[in-house]
C-alpha cells in the first residue's frame, strides 16, 4: 500500500475507524542503499583499495557488488571471499627483497614473470573458491589479446579470473581460459564503472588510482634535436637520462595508456562518486609501500564518507 492509498482511507468512518494504522512498509525506517564499487587498475598502487574497503566497512556502508580491473580484481575478490585480512597481512609484510623473491622469471614464455609464485600464495587461502561461492556479484575485467574484446568474468574459478585480470602484457604471462587468451583488463577498461552500470546498480563509486599521475593532458611542440648533438653545439657536457630498462619502459607506457583510457571512459560514463587517493609519487612496482598506500586509500575514503551518505539518502 502506498502513502496515497492509505491517505484516501482517512476520510472514511468516524472515531477510531477514521485513522487506520499505517501499514508496516510505511512505518519502517528508510534503509540506505548500498554501493557498487568499480576498483581500478594500478599495480602496486592497488594496495590503496584495501584502505578504501576498510573505511567503507568502518562507516557501515554496504557494498552490493564489486567490479575490478587488474589489482582491483585481486583486492575485490579477496574482500568478497572474506580473505581481505590475509591479503592485507601479506601486503604489509612485503619488503623489496620479498617482492623480488616472488618474481619467478620465465624468459622462455610470453612474459618476463610467470606469476606462479604469486598464484601459489593465493591458493593457500582461496584454492577451489568459485564466483558462485560469493554472496554478492563480482566481475573481473580482462582483455582478449587476439581480438581486443573486453571480457567480463563472473563465473567459474576465482583465482583464474583474477590472474587474467592482472596479466600485464610482457610482464605476466597471459591466461588461457575457455579457449581465449586473456591479459590485463586495464587495456580496455581501467576503472570499470560501465560494469556496475550494466548490473543496474543505483549508486556507483569508482576508485581511480591514476588521478594525479600526469595532470591535465598536454600537447607540447618540440624540436627533434638529439641531446648529444645539442650539447656539442652548446659546448656543454651531455647528461644522459637514467635508463628505464625494458620492463620499466613497458610499465610506464602502460601507465600512460591506462590514464588516457580512464579519462575517456569516465567522461562518457561517470560514476556517482569518484574516490581519488593521491598516489602519483608511488611507482607501479613499489609493492613494498603497502602501509603508506593503505593509509592513503583509507584517508581519501574517510574524507568522502559524508558525501557518500548524502547520496545514499537521496536514493533511499
Amino acid at each position: 500500500m502506498s502513502m496515497l492509498d492509505w491517505a484516501s482511507l482517512r476520510g472514511r468512518g468516524t472515531g477510531a475507524d477514521q485513522f487506520p494504522p499505517l501499514p508496516d512498509e510505511l512505518t519502517k525506517p528508510l534503509r540506505k542503499s548500498g554501493v557498487a564499487l568499480a576498483l581500478g587498475g594500478g599495480a602496486a598502487r592497488g594496495w590503496a583499495h584495501i584502505g578504501v574497503l576498510r573505511a567503507l566497512d568502518e562507516a557501515g556502508i554496504r557494498i552490493n557488488m564489486i567490479a575490478g580491473t587488474s589489482i582491483g580484481a585481486l583486492v575485490g575478490g579477496c574482500y568478497l571471499a572474506g580473505k581481505l585480512d590475509e591479503l592485507e597481512e601479506f601486503a604489509r609484510s612485503l619488503t623489496k627483497r620479498r617482492v623480488f623473491g616472488l618474481m619467478d622469471f620465465h624468459l622462455g614464455g610470453n612474459g618476463l614473470l610467470g606469476g606462479m609464485k604469486l598464484t601459489a600464495r593465493m591458493q593457500q587461502h582461496m584454492n577451489g573458491l568459485r564466483f558462485e561461492d560469493l554472496d554478492r556479484p563480482f566481475v573481473c575485467v580482462a582483455t582478449e589479446i587476439k581480438t581486443g574484446h573486453e571480457i567480463w568474468l563472473s563465473s567459474g574459478i576465482l583465482i583464474t579470473a583474477m590472474r587474467a585480470s592482472y596479466a600485464l602484457p610482457g610482464v605476466f604471462e597471459p591466461i588461457h581460459c575457455n579457449r581465449r587468451t586473456l591479459v590485463d583488463g586495464a587495456l580496455v577498461n581501467p576503472v570499470p564503472v560501465s560494469v556496475c552500470r550494466a548490473h543496474e546498480q543505483p549508486l556507483v563509486v569508482a576508485v581511480n588510482l591514476h588521478y594525479d599521475l600526469f595532470g591535465r593532458a598536454a600537447v607540447v611542440k618540440h624540436s627533434a634535436i638529439d641531446e648529444p648533438v645539442m650539447a656539442a653545439m652548446e659546448g656543454v657536457p651531455s647528461e644522459r637520462e637514467s635508463r628505464l630498462g625494458i620492463t620499466g619502459v613497458m610499465v610506464e607506457a602502460f601507465n600512460i595508456i591506462q590514464d588516457r583510457i580512464s579519462r575517456a571512459r569516465l567522461a562518457g560514463d561517470p560514476p556517482d562518486l569518484s574516490l581519488q587517493p593521491k598516489l602519483g609519487h608511488v611507482g607501479l612496482t613499489e609493492f613494498h609501500r603497502a602501509d603508506e598506500l593503505i593509509r592513503l586509500g583509507y584517508e581519501a575514503t574517510r574524507a568522502q564518507i559524508g558525501e557518500l551518505e548524502r547520496l545514499q539518502g537521496v536514493l533511499a
